[in-house]
């Protein structure tokens, strides 16, 4: 094993310890319809804007989608193939009966082993600074079924040697258990795409097996992936709430990259709906109305929500009983929440350690104080709650279908 280097992915580096070793072989094992290709084809164009060395093994396409998928997300990797950094092996054009133009190719892919022969020839050309990708696993098991599994054991073999590293697709259905299980043994990482049952954020990053050994705990980060953009952690909601005029829709306006306030009757009666696309996540905001009168429908508006901002005016402690009402009636006290002490310029604002002792608030909340006018303090708000959210709550996300 070589040295531990980033995807490019902060969520896939952290859950990796940093970064993957070089010489490794990787599977990024899907659930049905979780769609696991752009992960590993912004991971390759990472370490191509890196200085690395790709190659890449189509089966159930041509190379030039492939191109076309990696452009629409924003990797564009022409230059890369034109230089020679980036080479495609075409087991796909043949199935078709076309010619290819590729110089790497498999003439037949349904015979064995010119699709072997045709591999290791690719493997022998890889170095310390290659990544090897093989697009799809699936294709290959159907063909050749236990013996494919077995080819793998081999050509993993010229990572050791050569230090590269290589990247398998696959997609889990119903395999015979041999399979399965020879797969489980055969890679020294397996990163695991699932979908979730009953929750908004529908699908979930993890790794299940980090140097030949399975993960204990395992955590899981709900992600999606944008175009153009790649791969995002995804909060699909966080509630901003909080007593009238404690600053909630500035707070939601000043940290939204699109932000909208749904009226009626002026400000007294709204709305605000925000999103962010910050740091590797993409998030909604929904902030919620002050006025007691609208209580019935906190409930509602908490629906779904990972993770609360809850926003307090520093000047007016009579109101600090009124915040954790709204978060109780909300129906989201137990999820996980960082306080602003917002209005930290006027007069009277009480600091972040007299509003911890006032509001009783648990030592492990952060407690930011903040000037939303300013938008002073609002991201590392946002930063803290964040770090709760992927550090604390992985398990929220362990009903899987």
């Amino acid at each position: 094993m070589g040295s531990r280097v980033s995807t490019g992915i902060k969520a896939v580096d952290n859950l990796l310890g940093g970064g993957f070793e070089r010489g490794t072989s990787i599977l990024i094992r899907s659930s049905p319809f979780v769609y696991a290709t752009p992960i590993a084809q912004e991971w390759l164009f990472n370490r191509l804007r890196e200085g690395d060395r790709g190659f890449y093994l189509v089966n159930n396409r041509p190379p030039e989608v492939v191109s076309e998928e990696m452009k629409s997300y924003g990797w564009p990797i022409e230059k890369y193939y034109e230089s020679g950094a980036l080479t495609f092996i075409d087991a796909y054009s043949g199935v078709i009966g076309v010619e290819s133009s590729e110089p790497l190719r498999v003439k037949n892919p349904f015979q064995f082993d010119e699709v072997n022969s045709v591999l290791l020839e690719a493997l022998k050309r890889t170095d310390r600074d290659s990544i090897f990708i093989f697009d799809s696993l699936n294709v290959f098991l159907d063909q050749f079924g236990v013996r494919g599994v077995s080819a793998i054991r081999e050509w993993n073999k010229y990572n050791i040697v050569r230090d590269s590293s290589s990247i398998y697709i696959y997609t889990e259905w119903e395999y015979p258990e041999e399979i399965k299980a020879r797969l489980e043994r055969v890679f020294d990482v397996i990163i695991d795409l699932k979908a979730l049952k009953r929750i908004i954020a529908s699908e979930v990053l993890t790794v299940s097996k980090i140097g030949r050994k399975s993960v204990p705990k395992k955590r899981y980060i709900p992600f999606k992936y944008s175009k153009p953009g790649g791969f995002r952690v995804y909060i699909p909601k966080i509630l901003v709430t909080g007593p009238y005029h404690a600053g909630k829709t500035t707070i939601v306006h000043k940290i939204s990259s699109r932000a909208v306030s749904v009226q009626r009757m002026g400000t007294t009666i709204a709305l605000d709906f925000g999103h962010i696309d910050y740091e590797g996540f993409s998030m909604d905001l929904f902030g919620t109305i002050g006025q007691p009168r609208f209580d019935p429908i906190l409930d509602i508006l908490g629906g779904e929500a990972l993770g609360v901002l809850l926003v307090i005016d520093s000047t007016k402690p009579e109101e600090f009983p009124r915040a954790m009402e709204m978060m109780r009636k909300a129906g989201v006290h137990g999820l996980p929440y960082v306080v602003i002490a917002n209005k930290q310029d006027l007069p009277g604002a009480l600091s972040a350690e007299e509003v911890r002792r006032r509001m009783r608030i648990p030592k492990d909340v952060p407690i930011v104080e903040a000037i939303a006018t300013e938008g002073k303090n609002l991201m590392k708000a946002l930063n803290l709650l964040l770090k709760k959210l992927i550090e604390g709550e992985e398990e929220r996300f362990g009903n899987f279908g």
